[in-house]
């Protein structure tokens, strides 16, 4: 099933519907039972952080406590493969450092790709059995999403979260312009990412503009995703590797392509972010509620509409 809202569900239901769907796509890669094109600990992260994005959607109404004790779940599910995938990024990010920098006939950094690899083949090893832990946890989210109280859930409420969302993203690019530092982007990627899948959610009620706001959104976190692994990549070379390589040439001359790299990306992404989140919260919500309204009522879409979304063209109630 696909992660949008039907014309033909109340929206309590189809939440409940693609919230419990993610939980079953992480369960079954966990248990094997489906092979993703990525790695399975980077699909499985991708499913927990889409049914995350819908629970923080209903945080009011299935409660203060249910909803710390599920998004805490579908976190610790995450905990139990992130420095798996920590690891993977190091390595995947080094590679790519590499190819770089043999194109521009620099130094290869090879001993560092090779400690980077045993690394992971060292994490790899040690949660070897992380998926034993995951199969229950994911089992009992799954069980309690089919139990949300959202049968009253609206668009109005619907539109009042994304809202919501927006506002945060903004703020968070607010704190990153006036902090600098990688952390406060990494806030800003987050927000942008939850919103990215959220719009997601009600892609269908505007097929062509909304296609547009969530590639912004996807390149914003692209481009804030390459500068968070640079940094992370950057904090295990500097703070963990070995005291006695600090001084090690092929490691300064990584470092420096590192720090470059990682302010051009953040400057970008920074100047994109600006020209997204440049309306006011409550403009961009009442776009949304206007999309929906008139999707909920069953107006026709528009030619370039039906291209963009591959349905057939709905009819106009008389």
């Amino acid at each position: 099933m696909s992660y949008h809202l039907r014309r033909d569900e109340k929206v309590g239901c189809g939440l409940r519907r693609i919230a419990r769907k993610q939980v079953e796509f992480a369960l079954a890669i966990v248990k094997g039972e489906w092979e993703p094109d990525d790695t399975p600990v980077h699909e499985t992260r991708k499913h927990l952080k889409k049914a995350r994005a819908i629970l923080q959607l209903v945080c009011k109404e299935i409660g203060r406590g249910p909803f710390k004790a599920q998004d805490h779940c579908l976190r610790d599910v995450g905990r139990l493969i992130s420095e798996i995938r920590d690891a993977e990024v190091r390595l995947q990010t080094a590679r790519e450092l590499r190819s770089v920098a043999r194109t521009r006939k620099r130094r290869c950094y090879g001993g560092i790709e090779e400690t980077l690899t045993l690394e992971l083949e060292h994490m790899l090893a040690a949660f070897a059995e992380w998926q034993v832990q995951a199969v229950p946890m994911l089992e009992r989210v799954r069980k309690e999403i089919q139990a949300w109280p959202i049968g009253e859930f609206d668009f109005k409420e619907l539109r009042k979260r994304i809202q919501a969302t927006y506002k945060r993203g903004r703020k968070a690019l607010a704190k990153a312009h006036k902090d600098g530092s990688a952390e406060a982007f990494h806030f800003v990627r987050k927000e942008a990412k939850q919103l990215y899948y959220q719009l997601r959610i009600v892609a269908r009620s505007n097929p062509v503009l909304l296609k547009e706001l969530n590639d912004e959104l996807k390149t914003l976190g692209e481009l804030l995703g390459r500068a968070h692994d640079l940094s992370f990549l950057k904090a295990r070379l500097r703070q963990e590797f070995d005291a006695r390589a600090a001084n090690d040439p092929e490691r300064q001359e990584l470092l420096g392509v590192i720090e470059a790299s990682e302010a051009d990306l953040q400057r970008d992404a920074a100047d994109l972010a600006e020209h997204f989140y440049a309306e006011r919260a409550r403009d961009f919500g009442n776009q949304i509620a206007a999309w929906l309204a008139d999707w909920c009522g069953g107006r026709s879409v528009s030619v370039a509409d039906e291209l963009v979304s591959g349905q057939p063209v709905a009819q106009s109630k008389s």
